[in-house]
């Protein structure tokens, strides 16, 4: 019996790990506020799953921020930088849409992420490099609908809304939205 079991186990373990897959999801935070302060990005995406070919579990989120909040922001550049959040940040935010991304794009979206890493300072401005211009280059490096409307550079919800209903006319994701009328993230 205990052989039988064994096998079963080790059955199920085999056949899950042939449906192994990751899986994007770009998020929306209102107002970015954190703890007491103020904390961008308002818009990030999160990868979790495990990757196809060797699975490897995967459990990350990305987004682009300034370094350091202040009023300079509105008129210059200024040092930028790629973050990752806690889980209480994320459980407050707002995701938008999901889909599978094969381990090709994941590490496509991961090169993108280190290419962010390494522009030469100061390297966010906030009406051309910003929270939305770095989840809208994830977005066309996945193929996804992406809008150029200048009206979104300081709307990362508004942004995602967009891009959640053009690509949900693609057939190609999976809606995971979940209503949040209070919430606003201008940028």
């Amino acid at each position: 019996m205990r052989q039988l079991l064994m096998a079963a186990l080790f059955f199920f373990t085999v056949a899950s790990g042939t449906h192994a897959e990751v899986t994007l999801t770009f998020y929306s935070h209102h107002f970015g506020t954190y703890g007491l302060g103020i904390t961008f990005p308002h818009a990030y995406v999160r990868l979790t799953g495990t990757t196809k070919a060797d699975a490897k579990p995967v459990n990350a989120n990305f987004g682009f921020t300034a370094q350091t909040i202040s009023p300079s922001i509105m008129w210059e550049p200024v040092e930028g930088y790629v973050i990752s959040m806690p889980d209480d940040y994320m459980a407050t935010s707002q995701p938008h849409l999901s889909l599978p991304i094969s381990d090709e794009q994941y590490r496509s979206v991961l090169a993108l992420v280190e290419r962010w890493r390494k522009f030469s300072q100061p390297s966010y401005n906030l009406d051309s490099k910003n929270c939305v211009t770095f989840v809208k280059e994830i977005a066309i490096a996945l193929r996804l609908p992406a809008s150029n409307d200048a009206k979104f550079i300081r709307d990362p919800r508004g942004f995602l809304e967009d891009l959640q209903l053009r690509t949900s006319k693609t057939n190609r994701i999976v809606a995971t939205a979940r209503p949040d009328p209070s919430a606003n993230t201008k940028t």
